[in-house]
């Protein structure tokens, strides 16, 4: 995997606010779409949180010790964040409000400021079939 630039961490960052804070919330009628949403929140935050950790060990390298272990700290609630949104797609009960509240309540309160002007997703329905194929995925890492 190449290493994440900051600009392509901001724009995951930005991405995951907007599905959490603006699609999320006006699609709760549609369920199979809210998974999706969830699924592709948790891929990017588990990416996020991996560039970030492979970032962390090469400050480590270089025995910057206190600037690895602050970035390790800045990250820290990506993984558990993205466990909850993976645990919300591949769920089979239904989606509701208290299920994206529970997911938001798991991002930092920061990240609402990353919303960008211009919206990322103009149509969601780039996303359906994100939860189907990323839980295949899943499957075929756990057969190898």
């Amino acid at each position: 995997m190449l290493d994440m630039t900051i600009k392509e961490r901001n724009q995951d960052l930005r991405m995951v606010a907007e599905l959490a804070e603006v699609h999320l919330p006006a699609s709760l009628h549609d369920e199979s779409l809210c998974k999706d949403m969830c699924a592709v929140i948790a891929i990017t935050l588990r990416r996020f949180a991996a560039d970030g950790e492979k970032s962390a060990n090469a400050w480590d390298k270089r025995a910057y010790h206190s600037k690895a272990d602050e970035l390790r700290r800045e990250i820290a609630w990506a993984l558990p964040a993205a466990q909850i949104a993976e645990a919300l797609a591949y769920s089979p009960k239904p989606f509701t409000a208290g299920d994206l509240q529970r997911l938001r309540t798991a991002l930092p309160a920061t990240l609402s400021a990353e919303l960008g002007s211009r919206p990322r997703f103009k149509d969601l329905e780039t996303l359906r079939g994100a939860a189907t194929a990323a839980r295949r995925t899943l499957l075929k890492r756990r057969d190898l």
